[in-house]
């Protein structure tokens, strides 16, 4: 093993967590909210846990992604997508996890979800912004939505 992979192999994981905590949307109304955390060290980060949840008991159609970029992509991908899912081919965006009406049909109320970095890792410099955008459509009734991710680095 070469001794620049010996001391990668070395360094500690370290985790933190970027959380809308729960909030309410009302029917028929789209919520596009952005939450950020600011990198007080250098985040390799390696591995991702998703989590979003949706209360209410009904089809919803929602999801998140990361990027350093501060604007919220489902803005301008609602139309003329619709899906609330981006583009083929876009860039500068990454961790998409989403949760829509398939996943209620299937009985899953919540999705949690691991998703790693074998071949490397995304750097999130010490000083810069990581940004969760935050997509949640509850369609015909209130919803009640949470997004989570944690994020594990070294």
């Amino acid at each position: 093993m070469s001794k620049e992979l010996e001391e990668k192999a070395l360094k500690e994981l370290k985790t933190v967590t970027i959380n809308t905590s729960g909030y309410s949307v009302p029917a028929k109304k789209v919520d596009k909210r952005s939450v950020y955390i600011s990198a007080d060290e250098d985040m390799h980060i390696v591995a991702i846990e998703h989590f979003i949840g949706v209360g209410k008991g009904q089809f919803s159609d929602n999801g998140h992604m990361l990027s350093k970029s501060p604007e919220n992509p489902w803005v301008k991908w609602e139309k003329p997508f619709g899906c609330a899912m981006e583009p083929t081919g876009t860039k500068g965006y990454f961790g998409y996890c989403g949760r829509d009406y398939y996943s209620e049909v299937s009985g899953s109320s919540d999705v949690i979800m691991y998703e790693s970095f074998p071949s490397g890792y995304f750097l999130v410099k010490k000083g810069e912004k990581l940004y969760m955008h935050c997509y949640a459509n509850p369609f015909e009734k209130e919803g009640v939505f949470h997004h989570k991710v944690c994020l594990i680095y070294w």
